[in-house]
């Protein structure tokens, strides 16, 4: 029968080292209060990877109650989880943390996220951070994530909302960036930007928080101007938006002199771009265009490239992530609160 090679332990490092097995979880943990010399220190490390050693997690785990592991909890189908994600897996390698995927899948939201809740009170979690919808509020899992103690931060959620730390766009911000580049050329300088919002179908008339916030940042903008604001919305089915009408209209209504445009989002772009050309229009010429968001990244892969400003979901990853150590190791000031991300210019041939 061949028997299994003997575990390397942290004594077997403290001998090999000449140390305690005191100064060794130093080395490992950044024990406060231990000081290690740079030559001790060395010593170890050279141990370590003489053993090839590795920490007992669990063993880690019990010891400081903490599993080193956060719960990563989106839609997977959504390309803007994968952004977040993106920024929370840069964040918590560096701080030692990995990430636990949690997705809903086929069971209702609020059956999936009782199930972190049973992850936390099993040790296997140590902070939860959910992607949610933009006017995403609910007090039921608000009263449980309170009553489990468990470090949580929601993005893009419970923007309107006390005693939730939530990591939040400044689409405010966002619109007036697009709007002041859109129109930064003294000959746009006395036009009237128009607003296009996009909608999803006739179940999606009523705004979110986000997009109640764009469309106040373009009334504000033009009022502070004296500028009559130009507000359009246009539907889209099927993934497709029809601009033909809209557009033809326009182009009636000015004279053929087109205003700077200004869509919400970027994904309704590439039909914008195709009646466009189908009308003769020259974009970044005739027809000044730019986008609210990036949602599809697709500003390098259109042509002309989009002009637009994009969420910066990656460093909101990295904010939600910092938001749950500072929990964790009680760095947190005050009351549960809400952190806001600028938007990110990026220019290109359009405007």
């Amino acid at each position: 029968m061949i028997m299994g090679k003997k575990r390397v332990t942290s004594h077997d490092v403290a001998r090999l080292a000449g140390v305690s097995r005191s100064v060794v979880s130093a080395v490992l943990n950044g024990t406060p209060g231990i000081g290690v010399s740079v030559q001790t220190r060395e010593a170890v490390l050279r141990a370590i990877s003489e053993l090839n050693y590795h920490v007992d997690a669990q063993a880690r785990s019990m010891k400081t109650g903490r599993s080193m592991t956060l719960a990563a909890f989106g839609d997977t189908r959504h390309p803007l989880f994968m952004r977040l994600l993106e920024g929370m897996q840069r964040e918590s390698d560096a701080r030692g943390y990995h990430l636990l995927l949690c997705s809903p899948g086929l069971r209702q939201s609020g059956e999936a996220r009782n199930g972190l809740l049973d992850l936390y009170h099993q040790r296997k979690i140590d902070g939860i951070i959910t992607l949610d919808e933009t006017s995403y509020r609910s007090a039921d899992w608000a009263d449980k994530v309170k009553e489990a103690g468990v470090p949580y931060a929601s993005v893009e959620g419970y923007a309107e909302t006390e005693g939730i730390y939530s990591v939040l766009a400044d689409y405010c911000g966002s619109v007036e960036m697009a709007l002041d580049y859109l129109c930064r050329s003294e000959a746009a300088a006395d036009q009237v930007p128009v607003y296009v919002e996009i909608y999803h179908g006739t179940g999606a008339k009523r705004l979110n928080w986000a997009e109640k916030n764009r469309r106040n940042a373009y009334r504000s903008w033009c009022t502070r101007r004296g500028m009559k604001p130009q507000m359009h919305r246009l539907e889209e089915r099927e993934g497709r938006t029809d601009w033909l009408d809209w557009l033809t209209g326009l182009q009636a209504e000015t004279g053929g002199v087109l205003p700077p445009v200004l869509v919400n989002w970027s994904s309704a772009v590439p039909d914008l771009y195709r009646t466009a050309r189908h009308l003769g229009l020259d974009i970044g010429g005739s027809l000044r265009i730019m986008a609210a968001d990036n949602t599809i990244q697709g500003d390098r892969l259109s042509v002309p490239t989009l002009s637009c400003v994009e969420i910066p979901y990656a460093g909101m990853g990295e904010a939600a992530v910092r938001c749950i150590l500072q929990q964790l190791e009680e760095q947190a000031e005050g009351s549960p609160g809400k952190l806001w991300l600028p938007a990110v210019l990026k220019p290109g041939e359009s405007a």
